[in-house]
């Protein structure tokens, strides 16, 4: 799957505070560009969904690696929970890939049915609370949270 959004900005040690309005919109983008992907996935024919999967699964690492270094730079009190959810939902997903490159269709009903489910449960919750320490940090209110 193609990527639309624009990369987020490289983020160094010491998050600058007027940088984070548009981390989080590109954050909000990356959230609707892995919904979108997900949308067409259930379109695809069964032997074009096991390379937009994969394809799928690394644009979500590279949102994850991203949302971590932010976390990082801000000294988000949440960051082990965070990446631990982070490691679940991805070794799931590379779990399945070897049935899906196997062309298991059955299987590729049942990502179709809980995938979605699992990152809409992280984005709503876990990078909601990220967003809302980000914006706290760039109100200056700290980064204890």
């Amino acid at each position: 799957m193609p990527h639309t959004a624009d990369p987020t900005p490289t983020i160094d040690a010491g998050l600058h505070r007027q940088a984070i309005p548009a981390l989080l919109t590109d954050m909000d983008a990356e959230h609707r560009q892995v919904l979108e992907g997900i949308a067409a996935l259930a379109a695809l024919p069964a032997d074009r969904f096991a390379s937009a999967y994969a394809a799928l699964v690394a644009e979500i690492e590279a949102g994850f690696r991203q949302e971590e270094n932010m976390m990082e730079a801000i000294g988000y009190g949440e960051i082990r929970a965070h990446r631990r959810d982070h490691a679940e939902l991805l070794a799931l997903m590379h779990r399945l890939r070897p049935y899906l490159d196997d062309g298991n269709a059955p299987l590729a009903d049942i990502v179709m049915a809980m995938v979605p489910a699992m990152l809409v449960r992280h984005m709503a919750s876990l990078d909601q609370e990220l967003a809302l320490a980000l914006r706290q940090h760039a109100s200056g209110a700290g980064a204890e949270h």
